[in-house]
């Protein structure tokens, strides 16, 4: 399957990034140096990149809750997706041996929870990503770990500059580097991971 409309969107946005903050054509300096305006340029670039992924993720979460509901109303059915929220809805409130039930209670119930999860969500981390991905269908042993690794590294150094107000005791940062993590550390696995979720169903 084609890559998701949502994702074309994420993809889209992120070339515009790139125009806005980065160098020109992405010629960056050989030698790394960057100017004082240059460097606060590649901390907008981080902040808004995570900025994009984040709801990224928390729609292509409630694309599978949705389609999962609809499937049920229209059919009386339950989905593989929704098989797993109601399975993680019982987990949640500690009674993992009871029986998956498949009434508009018990499904109403399960979509609200994790649409909650997901609502409440606040970062890219591994923590934050299986919290929502899990429940869907995504198993942690199909996620590549490194990818997950780089997730938590990104989010950290998001944290690192939305949080430090001080020039003085904010972090360099490396332009170029930061470019090709997303480019090649995050992008490649993240659209294989979009396929996946749009074939759960």
């Amino acid at each position: 399957m084609a890559q998701s409309q949502r994702l074309r969107v994420l993809l889209a946005r992120l070339k515009t990034l790139e125009k806005h903050f980065l160098p020109k054509d992405l010629k960056f300096p050989p030698t790394r140096q960057y100017s004082k305006h240059e460097e606060d340029h590649g901390r907008a670039y981080v902040l808004l990149v995570h900025a994009e992924l984040e709801p990224y993720f928390e729609d292509r979460a409630e694309d599978v809750l949705t389609d999962a509901d609809a499937h049920w109303q229209a059919h009386t059915k339950c989905n593989k997706p929704l098989k797993r929220f109601l399975r993680a809805h019982l987990d949640s409130k500690g009674k993992p041996w009871l029986p998956i039930q498949t009434t508009r209670n018990a499904v109403t119930a399960a979509i609200n929870f994790h649409r909650n999860t997901v609502n409440r969500n606040k970062g890219v981390q591994e923590k934050n990503l299986l919290q929502m991905l899990f429940p869907l269908g995504i198993d942690y042993d199909r996620i590549d770990t490194a990818w997950l690794a780089t997730m938590n590294s990104f989010g950290s150094t998001r944290g690192g500059f939305a949080h430090t107000t001080n020039i003085k005791t904010t972090q360099a940062i490396d332009l170029q580097s930061q470019y090709r993590i997303v480019k090649n550390n995050i992008l490649p696995e993240l659209r294989k991971l979009d396929k996946r979720i749009s074939n759960l169903n």
